[in-house]
């Protein structure tokens, strides 16, 4: 599976949980502090792929343009 494409899928739930947390959904038991935590665990998933995938020194590297 493409990574890029995994990072697209966390993005858009990073959005979606967020959006989500930004109204009082108290029957989806969804409140800020939980919406904040899976915020976070996603964020986190996208750095350990970026780190497995292209080393730390990656982090900072310039990316090639998209085709």
């Amino acid at each position: 599976m493409n990574t890029n494409l995994i990072h697209n899928i966390l993005n858009i739930l990073m959005i979606v949980v967020a959006g989500l947390a930004g109204f009082d959904f108290v029957g989806l038991g969804l409140d800020p502090i939980l919406a904040g935590k899976i915020v976070a665990g996603l964020g986190t998933a996208k750095m350990i792929i970026n780190v497995i995938r292209d080393g730390f020194a990656g982090l900072t590297k310039q990316q090639p343009p998209v085709q």
